[in-house]
């Protein structure tokens, strides 16, 4: 073999090609592998006819440079603002002599008596108090006032014992804020002491959003950040906030990172619990290269583009892509500002192709229609045109009979035969490798010849040719 012959990358399966070996072989159907250059990975060019264009609906769009906005989207739900969260636990042991909460979802006004407590030990706390304010006894007084603080008395409530004088055996408990009943713990006339839970009061005036933002979007998000917001409770409507804190892990399971969005939420028309799409708006990267995200094929080789050289020509382009957004995706190479890419085209979206399938029917575009489409290496061979196809489909039992052209002789027992549709077994029109059964002599056959032959498929799933004859071509 000469240094200058085209060595193959590495071999894959007609009907797979997901099945890739090293070296030439058969696939796990017996047919022989077809090998793949290194022009198929974006090298050599392509004619195809603007009819053929046409047909495919083949669309092109120019690589352009632009300032490219990146938006994260994820979903979430709503809860409670955490820092407006009150836990109200008496500081003494008393009855609940008023209890103004009737259920969970009352709203509380500021300045609410929420409940008055009756506490045998204030009364002697507050008589403590003013007998060292009158003894004239200044740290006395100081610690009795510290007492009366631990024991759950407002600043006005002892600035009205010092401007009265009067003891009260009554606590009264007012809200400090607005606020919406949570959970209820106790009801009046209960013995409560200070490990009793009363009541959970909590604001919607803002809301929390939990969002779960996937591992390869985690490194675009930080504090700040303006986020859009929707609700199926609210069609058509759109809410603002602001990303204000990104947790410091992943979440192992379901590998998404958690950010909390904080949002204003002053009328209350916001409740928790409720679904959300949120949208994060991510600072724009400047004067990128950018071109329609249709216009890339992902494939496990990696990711290319279809490039127009003008006058009807193609090539496969191997990219780089960096972020998608707004229907356009990032090129970091392989593209100029300028070059032409295929946009829309059927074969390319077909949810059969990968790359090496796409390329394989670019390169098989101009070939004639009875060619199998999407499949490496199955060319129509010389002398398949107009070949009399009356008995192609015959069968007996597990045998099956088609008509073909030799395209190879192997010295190993096996033929590789350029042969016509098999309707029984949903085959195409293609080229592969069949074994040469034992009694069947290949002696006086030689590669192009016409011929007529049957197969069959033996227990270790290869296919076997039980019986072949020369046929005359039809002229």
């Amino acid at each position: 073999m000469s240094g200058s012959e085209r060595q193959p990358l590495y071999w894959v399966a007609p009907m797979d090609p997901n099945y890739r070996r090293n070296e030439p072989g058969l696939s796990p159907m017996g047919m022989e592998l077809i090998p793949v250059f290194e022009e198929q990975q974006g090298g050599e060019s392509v004619q195809i006819s603007s009819a053929i264009q046409q047909n495919l609906g083949l669309r092109t769009a120019t690589v352009q440079r632009m300032d490219l906005s990146r938006e994260v989207a994820s979903v979430g739900y709503t809860r409670w603002d955490e820092s407006t969260i009150q836990m109200l636990h008496p500081r003494a042991e008393g009855w609940l002599e008023a209890f103004n909460l009737a259920s969970v979802g009352d709203r509380v006004e500021r300045g609410q008596v929420i409940y008055e407590l009756f506490a045998p030990s204030l009364v002697s706390a507050q008589r403590e108090y003013l007998t060292a304010k009158l003894a004239g006894n200044p740290s006395l007084a100081s610690l009795s006032r510290e007492r009366l603080v631990a024991l759950g008395f407002s600043e006005a409530q002892i600035g009205q014992l010092d401007n009265n004088n009067e003891t009260t055996d009554r606590l009264v408990y007012r809200a400090d804020r607005n606020a919406i009943v949570t959970a209820i713990g106790a009801r009046e006339g209960n013995f409560v002491a200070p490990a009793s839970h009363i009541a959970t009061l909590a604001s919607l005036d803002t809301i929390w959003i939990d969002a779960e933002i996937f591992e390869a979007d985690a490194g675009h998000i930080v504090a700040g950040q303006d986020v859009v917001i929707t609700f199926p409770a609210f069609p058509g409507e759109e809410f603002h906030g602001e990303v204000g804190y990104v947790y410091p892990a992943l979440d192992q399971k379901s590998r998404t990172l958690p950010v909390r969005i904080v949002m204003d939420n002053a009328e209350h028309r916001i409740k928790a619990n409720m679904f959300t799409n949120v949208t994060v708006k991510v600072s724009p990267k400047s004067d990128v290269l950018v071109v329609p995200r249709e216009a890339v094929i992902q494939s496990g080789a990696g990711e290319r583009v279809i490039l127009s050289l003008g006058d009807g020509r193609f090539r496969v382009q191997v990219v780089t892509t960096g972020i998608s957004s707004g229907g356009k995706t990032e090129i970091l190479s392989g593209l100029t500002q300028g070059d032409v890419v295929v946009s829309s085209g059927q074969f390319l979206i077909d949810a059969e192709a990968n790359g090496e399938q796409a390329f394989s029917r670019l390169m098989g575009a101009a070939e004639p229609a009875d060619a199998m489409p999407g499949m490496p290496g199955m060319e129509n061979m010389p002398g398949m045109e107009g070949m009399d196809m009356s008995g192609a489909g015959d069968t007996e039992g597990n045998r099956y009979a088609t008509t073909g052209t030799i395209a190879r002789l192997g010295d190993n027992g096996m033929v590789t035969i350029s042969h016509a549709p098999v309707g029984e077994l949903n085959w195409p029109a293609m080229t592969m490798g069949f074994e040469v059964a034992p009694e069947v002599s290949m002696e006086g056959f030689n590669i192009n010849d016409t011929i007529r032959f049957e197969f069959e498929q033996g227990d270790d799933s290869m296919y076997r040719v039980t019986r072949i004859e020369r046929q005359e071509s039809v002229q």
